[in-house]
């Protein structure tokens, strides 16, 4: 009887958990995209270091670490994901261009990826959530009745 129950609520943390993590996480990205579409400014910065990973399933993982200076705000150093066109262009010449939010400059990116991947994300995880709470209420019936 308690490994029937210590399955179910298993089962159910697993898909309620992920699916909040997934939630937060899609949203989160979504949220910031946004916001740095509405009110944002741009600033040149220095690049200090750059990689490259290979994917396993071809294609590669750039990066790169810049330092720049908001109007009216410290230095800051950060690294951004990028895709190979800015990293192509910020090798070759050492700068880079860096979006930011004037009340956060904090908040950036240098390559403005597609949001779509992350809204499917959001919709996985509220899938998921609904399926673990579905799950719950089933499982919470059905131990009343038997």
């Amino acid at each position: 009887m308690w490994r029937h129950h210590s399955k179910v609520i298993l089962i159910v943390g697993f898909l309620v958990g992920v699916g909040i993590w997934l939630l937060n996480f899609g949203w989160g990205y979504v949220q910031t995209a946004r916001r740095l579409d509405q009110s944002s400014a741009v600033v040149e910065g220095r690049v200090i270091s750059s990689s490259t990973q290979r994917l396993s399933r071809g294609g590669q993982y750039s990066t790169l670490v810049v330092e720049y200076t908001p109007a009216n705000h410290p230095t800051i150093t950060k690294e951004f994901a990028v895709d190979s066109d800015d990293y192509e262009s910020a090798q070759a010449t050492g700068k880079a261009k860096v979006t930011y939010l004037p009340q956060d400059p904090k908040v950036s990116r240098m390559t403005d990826f597609a949001i779509f991947p992350f809204e499917v994300l959001i919709g996985l995880g509220g899938i998921m959530l609904l399926s673990g709470l579905f799950c719950l209420g089933h499982w919470i019936m059905t131990k009343q009745r038997g």
